[in-house]
């Protein structure tokens, strides 16, 4: 799948630098057997591409946040940073993994505003640590204090 990039503004990033993530509006299509359509009933022509599907934009930013969730009955504390951040959740890595659906609250280092959410997916094992999905869990499009392009914006196919 393509991606297409754009910089945001560093004025309204408070001076760290993002980029917004789109799926390109060339995307394929989905096949029908996709959890996106309803029990296959959308051909394959019909089908809706990763755009559509997205609830909201993603952008590439890091933010230190701290992840406070119990593990075996006990209280623990993570910090973390983000890869990238949306009005639903975050990717953020750790040094070791949380299993899916493990619910915790994650702690914006710069606010210590905190949101209730979960472990959205299995995390990847990569070369830094650990990729793991959160979802919040209800949307947060202010958690993260940046502006996110409108629901109707998409990029230009000339970038």
């Amino acid at each position: 799948m393509k991606f297409e990039s754009l910089r945001v503004p560093a004025a309204k990033l408070s001076g760290s630098q993002a980029k917004i993530i789109a799926p390109s509006l060339k995307s394929t299509v989905v096949p029908a057997h996709s959890p996106s359509t309803k029990s296959g009933s959308q051909s394959a022509a019909q089908a809706t591409p990763g755009e559509e599907r997205r609830r909201s934009y993603r952008v590439l930013l890091r933010v230190r946040a701290s992840i406070h969730v119990a593990l075996q009955g006990k209280p623990v504390t993570f910090d973390t940073v983000t890869l990238s951040v949306s009005n639903h959740g975050a990717l953020v890595v750790l040094k070791q993994s949380l299993p899916c659906d493990t619910r915790l609250v994650l702690e914006h280092s710069g606010t210590k505003e905190r949101v209730a959410c979960k472990v959205a997916r299995i995390a990847r094992e990569m070369p830094e640590g650990f990729h793991i999905p959160l979802e919040f869990d209800s949307p947060a499009p202010n958690f993260w204090r940046i502006a996110f392009p409108p629901s109707d914006w998409r990029p230009h196919d000339d970038l």
